[in-house]
C-alpha cells in the first residue's frame, strides 16, 4: 500500500511539472496566481464625441474633415492627429458599458453585430444587431465583415463571461482597417439581466 501511495504521487507530481512546463511554453501562458480582471471602459466623451456630425475646414483649402479626432495646429495647413487614445483592455480592444450600449442603440450611424451562433441570434438580440458568426462554414465571415461600412461606429458582442467570439470578429475587423469598433463586453447575459421580458 506504501509503495502504491508513492507511485501515484510521482505520477502526479510528474504530471503538474509536465503541465508547468507545458503552460510556459504556450501562447497564451495562464496566470499561476490569478488576477482580477479589470475592464477599462471609453469615455463618453470619446465615445460620442466621435459620432458629432462636426466638420472643420483647413484655412485655405477645400479639405473638410469629419472627424473630430483631427486637430489643426494653428493657423497652418498641417493636420495632426489627436494623441488622445481609447482606453481600452488587456488585448486592446476597446470597451463599451451597459448604459453606453443603451445610448448608441436605435443611432443610424451605430451597428451592432451579434458574434453568437444563428441559433440564439435567431432566438433574440440586441435591437436591429446583425449576425457574424466566426465559425461559420468556410470564410463567409470575412466577406461579410469586408462589405461592411468603414464609416460607421460598430459595438460588437457574445454571450458575455468568457465568451470570445466577439473578440475573434473584432480582431479580424481591426486587421482590415476598421477604426471605430467597440466590444460590449457584457454581452447578451448582460443585456437579459437588465431587460426582463
Amino acid at each position: 500500500m506504501n509503495k502504491t501511495f508513492k507511485e501515484v504521487l510521482i505520477i502526479v507530481s510528474l504530471a503538474c511539472l509536465l503541465g508547468l512546463v507545458y503552460n510556459i511554453f504556450s501562447d497564451k501562458p495562464l496566470p499561476l496566481i490569478p488576477k482580477d480582471k479589470v475592464n477599462l471602459f471609453v469615455s463618453d466623451s470619446v465615445l460620442f464625441g466621435g459620432l458629432q456630425k462636426n466638420t472643420v475646414r483647413v484655412k485655405d483649402s477645400n479639405l473638410v474633415i469629419k472627424d473630430t479626432s483631427i486637430k489643426i495646429k494653428n493657423d497652418t495647413n498641417i493636420i495632426k492627429k489627436d494623441t488622445t487614445k481609447y482606453t481600452k483592455s488587456n488585448d486592446g480592444i476597446k470597451l463599451v458599458t451597459y448604459k453606453q450600449v443603451v445610448k448608441l442603440l436605435g443611432r443610424p450611424d451605430v451597428i451592432f453585430i451579434d458574434a453568437r451562433n444563428p441559433d440564439n441570434y435567431n432566438k433574440a438580440h440586441i435591437g436591429k444587431a446583425i449576425n457574424i458568426y466566426p465559425y461559420e462554414d468556410g470564410e463567409a465571415h470575412i466577406g461579410k465583415i469586408a462589405s461592411l461600412d468603414r464609416e460607421k461606429t460598430y459595438v460588437v458582442y457574445c454571450d458575455g463571461g468568457t465568451c470570445d467570439l466577439s473578440h475573434d470578429i473584432i480582431r479580424i475587423m481591426l486587421s482590415l482597417g476598421f477604426q471605430r469598433v467597440f466590444l460590449f463586453p457584457g454581452g447578451w447575459e448582460e443585456w437579459l439581466k437588465n431587460h426582463q421580458f
